[in-house]
């Protein structure tokens, strides 16, 4: 696919974390030729499905890589297969979370990902104790949701919350989010 798309080079691109975990907007990218020079002087494809699982560059140049023995000091690329590549240009771009030798985030991805598996142990976990069962549980990520738990007793007092599942009476919504049925939705 990128090969008929004009690559002749591949980069695990992530999202580094800057320092204090704080996001900089920065991206990473380590970049390799698709192709070697055959023994007739000729090029050769040399890309294999390998070359898309991982890959390595040194972490402790990153400001949150830290000191470390020399080692230890590697970061690593790996496959990230919640995003898509794309080619652009003569590159193909591959999407990867990057990690320590240690297994420390050196992303803003990775602890994204760590975070949506907690969620989805914890949502099956939770699911099951309810009676219901499923494999795993997705979080979708987006805009603000904020859920509030009304007891019972609250619950009868309010004709608005039994007919139409949310909150119709009351202050007018901040900021022009009457209109955003997403935000008022029923749980």
């Amino acid at each position: 696919w990128a090969r008929s798309k004009g690559a002749t080079l591949s980069t695990h691109w992530f999202q580094p974390l800057g320092s204090a975990g704080i996001r900089r907007g920065q991206t990473g990218q380590v970049h390799n030729a698709v192709f070697n020079f055959g023994k007739g002087g000729e090029l050769e494809w040399c890309f294999e499905a390998g070359d898309l699982l991982k890959g390595e560059t040194d972490g402790s140049s990153y400001m949150n890589g830290g000191m470390r023995a020399t080692h230890t000091a590697g970061g690593y690329t790996v496959l990230d297969p919640s995003s898509p590549m794309w080619v652009r240009g003569d590159t193909l771009f591959i999407p990867t979370l990057f990690v320590s030798y240690t297994g420390k985030a050196l992303d803003e991805k990775t602890p994204l990902l760590r975070a949506m598996q907690a969620v989805s142990t914890a949502g099956v976990r939770l699911l099951k104790a309810l009676g219901h069962t499923c494999k795993s549980v997705f979080p979708n990520i987006g805009l603000e949701q904020e859920f509030f738990l009304v007891p019972k007793k609250a619950f009868r007092t309010r004709t608005d919350l039994q007919l139409a599942g949310r909150t119709v009476m009351g202050r007018a919504a901040p900021r022009g989010q009457e209109l955003s049925d997403h935000y008022m939705s029923p749980l």
